[in-house]
């Protein structure tokens, strides 16, 4: 990944970097007293250090599901970021279509906006926080943070020279680390995270592909094996902030990637966005983009007229190490309660 800046102007970014490491130092210093809100239920952040995607979102999902397995009531607090007056983010329509039955609370004032909602659903028991690492206005009771393999996320440098949103120390504050995206568990990123954080980390992850749903015409959704993107010629619409896992998926599924289309993490998508996406499919056998893209794009697209189909691979997490751990920290919360 590159820099957030261009390498000219890092003269600028490194005494800029120096000062966000300050500033951020005094607002921890502050909420580290004890100045946090608390909310009437048991609140599980799920967070990071970087800008960018590590796999938020299909780790809350994963938590959700484990609560509502138990029998919780869980609501999903997130900011909503890229919302545009009231259309709903794109994690927020995510959450929709992947856990109908939990509602979601989308505001950057999460402390307020979360207690108004459990003020009038005494029904929800348990509050996951998507992002709330850095988001310290509320207080949680279990701190988990993501650290993706595939990045030298504690090698990096702060804003705005490099992508941590807080020194890699910071981790001490965490209850627990979970790293995203490895194949398997890796001795000396599990030594370099015990050195931050204190702990080696509760637990591994890997992101993988259940299914493909295609869309065309009037196959709306249809479900197929990952199997059939091998040998395509596929266009990439991929609005993340680290989309080289997926590149890499698509990869060794047996794609090949002949176009992959810029776009903006978290981008709101438009029709002379879309104008372009559909002259680019010529010579290509399908459009491959997110969940979270397609949820903003769909509106946009007439599927019986667009030259290709549209492949929307279904992301779920794999805890291949850990889970047992994991899933008992998450239970314990609400077994404390």
């Amino acid at each position: 990944m590159s820099d957030p800046l261009p390498a000219s102007l890092a003269p600028l970014t490194i005494p800029a970097s120096r000062l966000y490491r300050a500033i951020i130092a005094v607002r921890n210093a502050h909420f580290d007293r004890g100045l946090a809100g608390r909310v009437r239920a048991p609140v599980i952040s799920i967070g990071n250090l970087t800008t960018g995607g590590t796999g938020k979102t299909p780790m809350v999902i994963w938590v959700a599901k484990k609560l509502t397995a138990a029998g919780r009531h869980p609501v999903i607090g997130l900011r909503g970021y890229g919302a545009r007056g009231n259309e709903p983010s794109d994690e927020t329509l995510e959450y929709a279509e992947r856990l109908p039955a939990v509602p979601t609370v989308a505001n950057p004032d999460r402390l307020t906006a979360l207690a108004a909602f459990l003020a009038h659903h005494p029904s929800i028991d348990c509050v996951v926080l998507d992002d709330g690492f850095q988001h310290r206005r509320l207080a949680r009771d279990l701190d988990v943070v993501l650290i993706d393999a595939s990045r030298r996320t504690l090698d990096e440098r702060l804003l705005p020279a490099g992508h941590l949103r807080e020194p890699p120390d910071n981790l001490r504050r965490a209850d627990a680390v979970v790293v995203t995206h490895a194949q398997s568990r890796d001795e000396r990123l599990s030594d370099a995270i015990e050195r931050h954080h204190g702990r080696p980390p509760v637990a591994w992850t890997r992101h993988r592909w259940s299914h493909l749903r295609l869309f065309e015409g009037d196959a709306a959704g249809q479900v197929v094996d990952v199997e059939w993107l091998r040998g395509k010629r596929v266009l990439t619409l991929l609005g993340v902030g680290h989309p080289y896992p997926i590149l890499e998926r698509l990869e060794a599924a047996g794609a090949r990637v002949a176009v992959n289309m810029p776009a903006r993490d978290h981008e709101r998508y438009d029709r002379p966005k879309m104008v372009v996406a559909r002259g680019l499919c010529r010579g290509i056998d399908a459009m491959v983009t997110t969940g979270k893209d397609w949820a903003k794009a769909r509106h946009l697209i007439d599927l019986a007229t667009w030259p290709v189909p549209i492949v929307v691979p279904w992301l779920e997490i794999d805890v291949f190490d850990g889970a047992d751990a994991l899933e008992r920290m998450i239970l314990g919360v609400m077994s404390d309660k």
